[in-house]
């Protein structure tokens, strides 16, 4: 389980934000606690490790960066993401290793959440090594490790997702062409092959003409997409050898 810490002297503004990333801890396997002062923050930390930390620049007269660096110094491999409502600390965060920095904005809070969680997002993903591509069902996030999926289908208005999945629907709602551009944009390996299918090609087992064959399946490639796919296909086993 990732330990999340938040450190901030505004009480309002830490309940806020624990209370945002508190909407993601189930799905990263997460551990969210808030400080309201830097001393109770640093003792957490001398009996825990924490994954990634959360920390306002200014805490009363401690400066946050500060803490951040003494924090390092017992984990370095610890993240830490600094808030602050002023943009004139950019030379210490540097100093102090920052992973990422989030304007202190109380008033947008959509904006809030939207930054909090893509940090902790990319900081899970630094942290175990793994990619991981998240879509949302219903009202609610999800997330599988990119090496999990064998290939994605269409059908309709819904995507459905092939692989080892745990705990996460079989389907979601988006435009293929969407998903597309958003596989193409993020992660390497995936081709499409028609205009109902992207593939993981690490799990391909032949290549034909027309047909590709995953878990004893035979999956169509279309005239369309096929130049593409065959580049794509070759490119990839040529940079992996």
């Amino acid at each position: 389980m990732y330990q999340i810490l938040i450190c901030d002297d505004n009480k309002e503004f830490l309940k806020l934000m624990v209370l945002l990333l508190e909407k993601y801890a189930g799905f990263y396997q997460a551990a969210v606690t808030g400080f309201d002062s830097w001393q109770e923050l640093l003792e957490f930390c001398r009996g825990h490790r924490p994954d990634i930390v959360y920390m306002d620049i200014k805490l009363g007269e401690k400066n946050g960066m500060m803490l951040g660096k003494t924090i390092k110094t017992m984990y370095p491999k610890s993240l830490m993401i600094y808030i602050s409502a002023y943009d004139d600390y950019y030379v210490d965060m540097v100093q102090a290793e920052p992973f990422r920095f989030i304007p202190k904005d109380a008033a947008d809070i959509p904006g809030l959440e939207r930054q909090l969680a893509g940090a902790l997002e990319d900081g899970v993903r630094r942290i175990s090594g793994r990619e991981i591509w998240t879509f949302s069902f219903k009202g609610k996030k999800y997330g599988v490790e990119t090496g999990k999926i064998k290939y994605f289908h269409s059908m309709a208005r819904k995507i459905y997702i092939v692989g080892d999945l745990e705990r996460v629907p079989p389907y979601y709602y988006q435009k293929m062409d969407e998903l597309q551009k958003e596989m193409e944009r993020l992660y390497v390996g995936f081709a499409r092959i028609s205009k109902s299918c992207i593939v993981n090609m690490k799990y391909i087992r032949s290549v034909r003409k027309n047909k590709v064959e995953i878990d004893n399946r035979s999956l169509s490639v279309t005239a369309g997409y096929r130049e593409t796919f065959i580049k794509q296909y070759e490119e990839y086993w040529n940079t992996a050898i």
